[in-house]
């Protein structure tokens, strides 16, 4: 062989010897990574646990937000502290809430955008399993009066309710089998 084709074989190894050696040492880094979190954890460090996790958009917004309790971005303006998420808009403002409260009941409620009713409470559709086994579909409208009910009696029969607000009183239409009733109530 020549001296020039010597050469460059020795060349290539040299690269290739550096290269794994660099390979080497990323590895026992990355095995001393996972040793510390595993030790630190004193789990597996496939396992994660936190109380809460915000995921942020590209520009950096809370997109959605996952806790025990869930975070609470307007300051004690929840009904009761809960294990749930929320999904915000690009603005940040609530879309969709999921929470499991302290007495038992499940909610999951679906927001208008802001500024398309009264912003007090956006929220348009509600689906709540209760404490009591009970469950209904609620939808409010834009004052934020609740117009109709999707729900299940005491009785385990279910009723399909409107409601008109006057003055004074709520009317209530429910309809289920057997008569519709009239139901009113002062406001």
């Amino acid at each position: 062989m020549t001296t020039r084709l010597l050469e460059h074989r020795v060349e290539r190894l040299e690269v290739q010897v550096r290269w794994w050696r660099r390979l080497a040492a990323a590895l026992a880094v990355g095995g001393l990574i996972l040793a510390s979190l595993a030790a630190v954890t004193g789990q597996a460090p496939s396992v994660l646990r936190v109380r809460g996790l915000i995921v942020v958009d590209s520009a950096g917004r809370d997109r959605i937000l996952l806790g025990a309790p869930v975070p609470d971005p307007r300051e004690g303006k929840r009904i009761s502290p809960s294990v749930g998420l929320t999904v915000n808009d690009s603005a940040g403002n609530e879309r969709f809430g999921l929470g499991l409260q302290s007495n038992g009941r499940f909610t999951m409620g679906f927001d208008a955008p802001p500024r398309t009713g009264d912003d007090r409470n956006r929220e348009r559709i509600t689906l709540v399993a209760d404490e009591r086994g009970g469950a209904y579909v609620r939808i409010l409208d834009r004052r934020t009066r609740a117009q109709a009910f999707l729900r299940l009696g005491d009785d385990d029969a279910a009723y399909l309710e409107f409601l008109r607000w006057t003055d004074g009183v709520i009317q209530t239409r429910r309809l289920g089998f057997g008569p519709d009733t009239v139901l009113s109530q002062a406001r």
